[in-house]
């Protein structure tokens, strides 16, 4: 047996993903040795890494683009893809290289010179494709998390503006209890039904009954919480 094409079929379905966060490291690495060089004279980033960014997520479309596989379910059915996790990507990664372009001035005319700043919206992206591709309530927060937590950053990234200090400080609570009530109603889920797979969880409730009133009690209450969880 050839186990080096045991995950052949894994690593095509995420090899946009894997492209994404190997840029992300490779440009972290660039930046964090281009700003502290004496010899470059610390050169500001912000336009260099504006471009690349863009760059980087025009290459991750076309690999989503080009993946031949139509549907598959991975690692323990925790991740799917499908037409519709494709073309929500490929929405994404649209969306969020028009975002660039727009927000680029901007960032320039404050005077906004972190190039983590690229960082940390390249790996919210990267989150927002795994959320997509997520088919477990584990793998859903996971990547809810990751999205989550560059936001907080990003939001607060401002350090001399006290707006962007307390919008961070904000957001950081209240995303916290929203994660909180989450994983309240994902434990609810777990509860009632043993399993947080969203396959499961549909057979599962296509077979319940009116019958099984502990089941559908707990169930209630595991969506009021991940529907607040989700309006927050």
């Amino acid at each position: 047996m050839d186990f080096s094409l045991l995950y052949q079929n894994n690593f095509k379905m995420f090899l946009p993903e894997i492209f994404l966060a190997t840029s992300i490291l490779i440009l972290t690495l660039h930046g964090s040795f281009i700003v502290s060089s004496r010899h470059l004279g610390y050169p500001l980033l912000t336009r260099g890494f504006s471009k690349l960014s863009m760059l980087v997520l025009f290459l991750t479309l076309i690999l989503n683009n080009n993946n031949s596989i139509n549907f598959m379910l991975t690692y323990q059915n925790t991740f799917i893809f499908d037409l519709l996790t494709s073309n929500v990507k490929e929405i994404i990664l649209i969306s969020s290289f028009f975002c660039l372009i727009i927000f680029e001035e901007a960032i320039v005319r404050n005077q906004i010179n972190n190039f983590e700043y690229f960082i940390l919206i390249l790996c919210a992206i990267l989150g927002l494709l795994f959320l997509v591709s997520a088919y477990d309530f584990l793998s859903l927060y996971l990547a809810i998390e990751m999205q989550s937590l560059c936001l907080y950053v990003l939001a607060a990234s401002k350090k001399d503006s006290s707006f962007s200090t307390d919008a961070g400080i904000k957001y950081f609570i209240l995303g916290s209890f929203s994660s909180a009530l989450l994983l309240f109603g994902i434990s609810f889920i777990y509860g009632a039904t043993g399993t947080t797979n969203f396959d499961n969880l549909s057979i599962l409730f296509a077979e319940v009954g009116n019958h099984t009133f502990l089941v559908n009690s707990l169930v209630e209450k595991a969506l009021l919480c991940i529907g607040a969880a989700f309006f927050f």
